[in-house]
């Protein structure tokens, strides 16, 4: 994706190519219901079929839930794609080879900094093979077998000042060693020396695969005990999830990831054939490796560490994770110490069953902060119900984070309301609720009338932009005014390629696939516009009003008089519309 060129042009001819009701009938039956295509909305559950899809406008809408857009919104939706992926999966399907941009010097520097990063792990992994080593002898002690070591590219960084530096430094330069992240400059005098010594090495990959840094794990317990490649434009360890590139299309399809703290939990978990495992390299999560997951699944489970520090760990990951919309789970390892021993030990079997039996984390949480409620006293019962209000703030469906209150207010033995009301005012400021937008009724009456064609040429020039007051009917009506002024049927692919908010492509899709509307609406459509050219006309004179207080307070009198003469005009105007 680096070099495509997506310019409107392209992506109208994308569009325009892609069948949607091909595409959307992939994820959700549709069957022919009048005009468009109906089904069952993807997107919540319903009984009643609310979802429509045009084919000939290529966009959906669902009267349920809200949702719609173009074919990328759908993919977007349903497959997490970003924008440009999404194109270019489009345009993939249908045959459409998209057009390159001209590489920069930025490019070239890039990939010349992923070269030089994939040279240094095939030094490292040679390192690993020559003779005795410890970092051979520590895959020996954790009984790694060979296989592994070749699958997941480990290596070994010699107990030496100056190993990458003589392999790589002639060929490629100091500082572009520097730059990847593999040297380090002198504190004091000139030169460089390895970052990494005397370390087991492990490769660590991006989400599409390219190998970013890596990760060091000391062999001779010296701090710190994994040592990371230092954040760079290619390594930036709050945006990057060890194992995803394997991960991502098992956590797709299966709708579920594994995170765990490790990289050898990991690597356990996936050899062992459990798909969907990723590792947070042993670092606080962060809301951008939330929403690296949330792009490819909806539901998470953590498998951290089963010591107390592995369960206040877990706890603390879990509401950033909820915070990016996801669902949220945790595994109790039965007493294993991590889930590396869970499966060296049990098997993969055993670690299928216990993820079968992943605790909903609210639960989990209960069960580590009152179990031994009756015995707590009146400040520890709020000192424990107060550490649940970041899990609660976090939720975003308002239905589970009710549910989750109730169950806590239940365990401590308290009201709801007792426990409702720690959450409150936190909810409030940190909780994003998912809402269909309000749009004036009489507005959206009056587009959906335009875009159906059901407006006369004399009452369309009496329309202005500027009688909308909701933003995305502002935007929708110019554009498909022009369109209709130019006697051109509308093209809604050219349209959408327009839209740059997502409010107005959601809009435009409710709008094109609505019911066409009947004589009784067509019938109040200038009532309608009356309404809105009288609150237009009231929205202009409240604005007259405060630039001619501000007028007065900077004493400018030619200004205050313009002003008044405008204002008189728009108060004649409004008049009439009464």
């Amino acid at each position: 994706m680096a070099f495509v060129d997506l310019n409107d042009s392209v992506i109208s001819q994308v569009r325009s190519a892609a069948d949607i009701v091909d595409f959307v009938s992939q994820v959700t039956p549709l069957k022919l219901a009048g005009k468009s295509y109906k089904g069952l909305c993807p997107f919540h559950r319903e009984k009643t079929p609310s979802f429509h899809v045009d084919r000939d406008k290529g966009l959906f809408y669902c009267f349920g839930c809200g949702k719609g857009g173009d074919i990328f919104k759908f993919l977007a939706l349903t497959e997490r794609f970003t924008f440009p992926e999404a194109v270019e999966h489009v345009a993939t399907r249908v045959g459409i080879e998209l057009p390159r941009r001209k590489r920069t010097a930025r490019d070239t520097d890039k990939d010349d900094l992923l070269e030089v990063i994939d040279e240094a792990s095939e030094a490292f992994h040679q390192a690993l093979g020559w003779g005795d080593n410890p970092a051979r002898h520590y895959l020996e002690q954790r009984g790694v077998p060979e296989e592994v070591v070749k699958k997941y590219g480990f290596g070994y960084s010699p107990d030496s000042w100056d190993y990458v530096l003589s392999r790589l430094g002639r060929k490629h330069g100091e500082k572009k060693l520097e730059l990847a992240g593999l040297v380090m400059p002198r504190k004091s005098g000139s030169g460089y020396y390895d970052r990494f010594r005397n370390r087991l090495m492990i490769p660590i990959h991006s989400e599409t695969g390219a190998l970013v840094g890596f990760g060091g794990r000391s062999l001779d317990g010296s701090d710190p005990k994994y040592l990371n490649s230092p954040d760079s434009e290619l390594f930036n360890k709050s945006r990057l999830l060890y194992n995803l590139h394997r991960s991502k299309d098992a956590m797709r399809r299966i709708d579920r990831a594994i995170l765990v703290e490790g990289y050898f939990d990991a690597i356990a978990i996936d050899n062992a054939g459990v798909p969907g495992v990723v590792a947070s390299m042993g670092t606080s999560l962060t809301s951008g490796q939330a929403s690296l997951l949330r792009r490819h699944t909806t539901r998470v489970v953590i498998a951290y560490d089963g010591d107390d520090a592995g369960r206040a760990a877990t706890l603390r990951a879990a509401p950033v994770l909820l915070s990016a919309g996801l669902s949220v789970s945790a595994l109790d390892l039965q007493g294993e110490k991590d889930p590396d021993s869970l499966v060296q030990k049990q098997g993969a079997d055993r670690f299928l069953e216990i993820l079968g039996n992943a605790t909903d984390i609210f639960d989990f949480g209960l069960k580590q902060w009152a179990g031994n409620v009756s015995s707590l006293t009146g400040r520890e019962k709020s000192e424990r119900v107060e550490s649940f209000v970041p899990l609660l703030s976090a939720v975003t469906d308002a239905v589970v984070r009710n549910d989750a209150a109730q169950r806590i207010a239940d365990a401590f033995r308290l009201e709801f309301e007792t426990v409702w009301s720690r959450v409150r005012a936190k909810s409030a400021q940190s909780i994003e609720r998912t809402v269909i937008r309000a749009v004036p009724t009489g507005e959206k009456r009056l587009l959906t009338a335009t875009v159906q064609g059901k407006i006369g040429r004399e009452i369309l020039d009496r329309i202005d932009e500027d009688a909308f007051a909701d933003p995305a009917c502002k935007t929708l009506f110019s554009i498909i005014k022009t369109r209709l002024s130019s006697a051109d049927p509308i093209d809604y692919s050219e349209i959408a390629t327009h839209l740059r908010g997502e409010a107005e492509l959601t809009l435009l899709s409710e709008l094109t696939l609505s019911d066409d509307l009947d004589d009784a609406e067509l019938a109040r459509i200038d009532e309608n516009l009356r309404a809105l050219e009288r609150l237009a006309a009231d929205r202009r004179l409240r604005g007259l009003q405060r630039e001619i207080q501000e007028a007065q307070q900077a004493g400018d009198e030619t200004r205050i008089s313009e002003l008044w003469q405008q204002k008189r005009r728009w108060m004649q105007v409004l008049d009439t519309l009464k």
